[in-house]
């Protein structure tokens, strides 16, 4: 027997919707406004429909009225008005709607029906994909960036009342007014910078630049140290320049305090090695998550971290460093500032998907070096000037000592600032930090915000009580 031929599986679509929306632009202002404010002309699916909602949408545009008159002579002017149908087709989508009343059901069907055909198109994409690529992590990537770049058009927010905003600012005062903390964010253990911030807040972006050499990593490290081991956050570090063994080096340095030199030498003190033990039971009951794929983009970084807020949840992101990341598309003239220009705002983008703040670390350019004041300034972040704009909080890291210092207590430490240079929601400043090279550890001037063990028994701690600094609240005035 022959086999039944297959008929070929027609997308989703809806004619009839598609006519009753047209109908309904041609016979009510109110429909305009809101239908044009919803529909793309890719959201029809007969290309007659498309080419007629394109000559509406120019003469929406233009301030001309929407009737089949206006519509007829656009379409004309193309040389398309016989291919739709004529005047006379025009004349009859009024027809098939006797009011407007409906509209809004009608739109809605032609952009379900324009979703799902998305929908379809991207699952076909990764249908070829995985049959050409032989990287199925490549192909994942790409699947989770077409399914959410999908899900970005469909969100379209609406203007509201400012008594709803106005309410929701008012209770959240009040709140903070009963509890202090009631509109913290995620703390990363330097008392200053967490007094100045309130903690950094869900959504944000923020900066940490520094020329190469200065300690953005291992500020970084102290960050998702001190909030996961003191406030019990959960972390996600990703990690393009070393690899997860070298930042492991480093945070049970970090958080033991114990000298890298001793590590790498391969002491054979038992007092050391009972602390390294202590600091690994600590570093494996904590919520820090390391990634050291090399090349990794935005998407790549948003879908892994999808994955850990649904498995174990999400506090914090920190993405060590941005040169370092690959643009989710090449341009054409390989413009490397354009492609810094969209990762930054992919990243702003990930930071308000995954309700987390996401610090993103950064290389400064030589300017900085060339000045008789060597402070960093804004337009010395390399390569973009979009990091400036994307970003909600922007750091750098500064070296202010000529040599080596002593601290009270007989330590050598270096003298550095964190010069809060950009705070879209709060104070900008300096902050006078220390830096002990031994444990790879920045911490606050007159303050010891090292993570302290909860025990003495093994090795004692090393307290770091620096010189005291009068004059320390003149240091974060603007």
């Amino acid at each position: 027997m022959p086999k039944e031929e297959k008929k070929p599986r027609i997308l989703p679509n809806n004619l009839e919707a598609e006519q009753s929306v047209l109908g309904c632009l041609f016979i009510s202002k109110d429909a305009c406004t809101d239908i044009f404010a919803t529909l793309k002309v890719t959201d029809f699916y007969s290309n007659a429909h498309q080419k007629i909602y394109d000559a509406m949408l120019d003469n929406y545009s233009r301030d001309v009225a929407v009737d089949y008159i206006t519509v007829s002579k656009v379409l004309d002017a193309k040389g398309v008005l016989e291919e739709v149908g004529g005047l006379g087709y025009l004349t009859d989508l009024t027809n098939y709607v006797p009011s407007a009343a409906n509209y809004k059901y009608y739109a809605e069907i032609v952009k379900n029906d324009s979703l799902l055909r998305q929908i379809i198109d991207a699952s076909q994409g990764i249908i070829n994909d995985a049959f050409t690529n032989e990287s199925s992590a490549d192909v994942l990537a790409k699947a989770e960036k077409a399914i959410f770049d999908i899900g970005q058009t469909q969100r379209r927010g609406d203007l509201e009342h400012i008594r709803k905003g106005v309410n929701e600012a008012l209770d959240l005062m009040e709140k903070i007014s009963i509890d202090p903390n009631a509109n913290n964010g995620v703390k990363v253990g330097f008392p200053t910078l967490d007094n100045y911030t309130n903690g950094f807040k869900p959504g944000e972006l923020i900066i940490i630049a520094a020329r190469p050499g200065i300690g953005k990593t291992t500020l970084a490290v102290n960050f998702a140290v001190n909030s996961a081991l003191k406030y019990g956050k959960t972390v996600a570090m990703f990690d393009l320049e070393m690899s997860a063994l070298q930042i492991a080096q480093r945070f049970i340095c970090s958080t033991g305090r114990v000298a890298m030199d001793l590590v790498k030498g391969g002491s054979k003190d038992n007092t050391v090695w009972a602390t390294l033990f202590e600091t690994k039971k600590l570093l494996e009951n904590s919520n820090i998550y390391i990634d050291d794929t090399t090349s990794i983009n935005p998407a790549d970084i948003l879908g892994k971290c999808r994955k850990l807020k649904a498995k174990v949840g999400l506090d914090m992101v920190i993405v060590d460093y941005l040169q370092l990341m690959k643009s989710e598309r090449q341009t054409k003239d390989n413009n490397r500032q354009q492609e810094v220009t969209d990762m930054t705002r992919n990243m702003k983008l990930a930071a308000r998907e995954l309700g987390v703040p996401i610090i993103l670390l950064s290389q400064l350019n030589r300017e900085s070096e060339k000045r008789a004041d060597k402070t960093p300034q804004l337009s010395d972040l390399r390569e973009s000037g979009s990091i400036e704009q994307d970003a909600d909080i922007v750091m750098f890291i500064t070296d202010t000592a000529d040599d080596k210092v002593k601290a009270d207590g007989g330590d050598d430490a270096l003298d550095y600032s964190l010069v809060i240079a950009k705070h879209r929601n709060g104070m900008r400043g300096t902050i006078p930090i220390k830096w002990k090279s031994e444990f790879t550890q920045f911490y606050e001037l007159g303050k010891d915000t090292l993570y302290t063990r909860n025990t003495s028994k093994v090795q004692k701690d090393v307290v770091l009580t620096p010189t005291k600094n009068s004059d320390i609240d003149e240091a974060f005035k603007e």
